[in-house]
């Protein structure tokens, strides 16, 4: 295969950033579309196997697949602030619309997951995190 593990994880954390610009992903890594689905047919086979192995807990292939595409998602761009993040989660909650929210904090898709991802981390880790996001989810920050 062309691609290792961790340049397959970084080109799956590129293509879900990208939206429209999944061309131009695939060009710069100088990969064909045909050549960017054999890759990833392999890819997926590999870990769908490693799924399916009888072993307690998470597969050691899978979690080096994770492991690289969450240090691909922060290479590609910092997590929105913890403020912004709240505010947006506070839309949310209002109206139920995230497409809306997203819009009216104007932040894409693809960097409020990376940011849900990252924060939801933290604030599970530091409690100084979760304070800071429960005071800003309420308007006080």
């Amino acid at each position: 295969m062309d691609l290792d593990l961790e340049a397959y994880a970084t080109v799956m954390a590129e293509l879900a950033a990208a939206g429209s610009a999944r061309d131009e992903v695939l060009a710069r890594r100088g990969l064909s579309e045909e050549r960017w689905e054999a890759i990833d047919a392999h890819w997926q086979e590999r870990l769908t196997e490693a799924l399916a192995e009888d072993d307690d807990g998470v597969p050691a292939l899978l979690a080096a697949y994770t492991a690289a595409y969450e240090v691909a998602q922060r290479a590609l761009a910092p997590p929105i602030p913890l403020e912004r993040f709240a505010r947006i989660t506070r839309l949310l909650q209002a109206t139920g619309d995230l497409q809306a929210a997203l819009a009216k904090v104007g932040v894409t898709l693809a960097d409020y997951a990376r940011s849900n991802e990252h924060w939801s981390r933290r604030m599970a880790e530091d409690p100084d995190d979760e304070r800071r996001f429960q005071a800003a989810l309420r308007g006080d920050g």
